[in-house]
């Protein structure tokens, strides 16, 4: 007899894959004293700039950036960071914390803003492009998409 409390709307194996993600985001999510670097690197752990790259839709140059250069003085365009936490299946709440740490958050009353935080509660698990088809459906600007779209110079924070 399996001892695993399982909810009746999940498989056993699909219940241990969404409990011990839902156990990960919670570490992440409590360790919130850390600075940006701090998390974006534990993050980014073990990755390789090819690996982020794919992951991403994002340059290989920004791999660096993130990870060394980034602060509150010169932090990431917003579809930046989305672009990883969607890369990365990061929860809306530890995406939240990241744009914290750098002294900025979501605006839910933005409409833009709120097109994010819905791919990060009601999408995870899609890839950047398929979150960008989302986007584009909610009506999102294309230089607020995610990946690609978030290198072009032209669009803001």
């Amino acid at each position: 007899m399996n001892s695993v409390k399982c909810p009746n709307c999940y498989a056993i194996q699909e219940w241990e894959k969404v409990k011990g993600r839902f156990n990960t985001d919670f570490k992440r999510y409590n360790n919130h004293i850390k600075s940006f670097n701090e998390l974006i690197n534990e993050i980014l752990d073990g990755e390789t700039e090819g690996t982020f790259a794919r992951k991403t839709g994002l340059s290989h140059n920004m791999f660096s950036r993130i990870r060394n250069y980034v602060n509150k003085k010169d932090p990431p365009q917003r579809s930046t960071l989305i672009s990883i936490a969607v890369g990365y299946n990061l929860d809306f709440q530890i995406t939240a914390r990241l744009l914290e740490s750098l002294g900025s958050g979501f605006t839910l009353s933005n409409e833009r803003d709120y097109a994010y935080q819905f791919i990060l509660t009601n999408c995870r698990g899609k890839s950047v492009d398929e979150c960008n088809d989302i986007l584009e459906c909610l009506g999102v600007e294309e230089k607020y998409w995610l990946g690609a779209h978030a290198r072009r110079p032209e669009s803001n924070n």
